[in-house]
C-alpha cells in the first residue's frame, strides 16, 4: 500500500487529489455531525426566528408574521391612516374586520412620531396632510418623505381628487394608490396583500 501511495503521490497532492480528499472528508464528518446535532439545530432555528419576529415588531419594520395566516396578520399588522378627515369610514371598517391595530391621525408633525415608526402600512391622503411639516405638495410630499425614510414600510396614497400631479415622484415610489371613494373592500383587499410581506 505504501509503495502504491509513493507512486501516486503526485495525484494525491495535486489540486484535484486534494479537492477529492477534502470533499470525502467533509461529507464523512458533516453526516456524523448532522446526525448528532439535527434536533438541536432545529430548535435553535425556531428560537432565532421568534427573536427576529420580536425584533421586527419592536423596530416597526416590515409587518411581522409568526405564521402567515390572515388571523395572525390581522392581529400583528399596524395600519396608520394620515387623513385630515379623522372620521374616514374605512378606518372603522378595517378595525371591525379584525385589523385591530388600525388608527388615524389628522397630520404628521414629524416623521419620527412613535405612531409612524410603529406602523407597517401607512395610508396617506393627498389633500390636507403634510401641511404641518410644510410640504408644498401636501400628502404627496409626506408620502415620498415617509417612503425615503422608511423604505420597508408599505405606503399607500389615496385621494378624493381625480386631478393633480400624476407625475409626482411619490406616485412612482409608493407601494400602491387608491381613489378615496373606492369601496372599503378594495382597501381591505390591499391591506391583506401588503400585510403578507
Amino acid at each position: 500500500m505504501i509503495d502504491w501511495l509513493n507512486q501516486n503521490k503526485e495525484v494525491f497532492f495535486s489540486g484535484l487529489g486534494a479537492t477529492l480528499i477534502a470533499f470525502f472528508l467533509s461529507k464523512f464528518f458533516s453526516e456524523k455531525k448532522s446526525d448528532n446535532l439535527a434536533p438541536q439545530n432545529k430548535q435553535e432555528i425556531t428560537i432565532n426566528n421568534t427573536n427576529n419576529i420580536q425584533n421586527a415588531t419592536s423596530e416597526g419594520g416590515k409587518a411581522p408574521h409568526a405564521s402567515n395566516t390572515l388571523a395572525n396578520r390581522k392581529s400583528l399588522t399596524k395600519i396608520l391612516f394620515i387623513d385630515d378627515d379623522t372620521k374616514f369610514k374605512v378606518v372603522k371598517i378595517l378595525s371591525n374586520s379584525g385589523w385591530i391595530n388600525t388608527s388615524i391621525i389628522k397630520d404628521a408633525k414629524t416623521l419620527d412620531e412613535p405612531i409612524i415608526i410603529d406602523a407597517h402600512i401607512l395610508f396617506v391622503d393627498v389633500q390636507g396632510v403634510g401641511v404641518a411639516m410644510g410640504f408644498d405638495s401636501e400628502g404627496l410630499g409626506l408620502a415620498l418623505a415617509l417612503k425615503e425614510k422608511y423604505p420597508t414600510k408599505k405606503i399607500v396614497i389615496y385621494s378624493a381628487e381625480s386631478k393633480g400631479d400624476r407625475f409626482h415622484e411619490a406616485l412612482r415610489k409608493a407601494d400602491s394608490f387608491l381613489p378615496k371613494n373606492a369601496d372599503p373592500y378594495e382597501f381591505q383587499k390591499l391591506v391583506e396583500e401588503l400585510s403578507i410581506g
